[in-house]
């Protein structure tokens, strides 16, 4: 499976980045994995 960074998801479907992180706050969406910062 592909790794897509949150902005690109949201440029595809057309929503804002906060958007996203709103719906995961709410559990709409499942929790992402994510990288470890360098």
């Amino acid at each position: 499976m592909s790794e897509y960074f949150v902005g690109q998801i949201a440029e595809v479907v057309g929503i804002n980045v906060e958007t996203i992180r709103y719906y995961e706050k709410l559990k709409l969406l499942p929790k992402p994995k994510r990288r470890e910062s360098r």
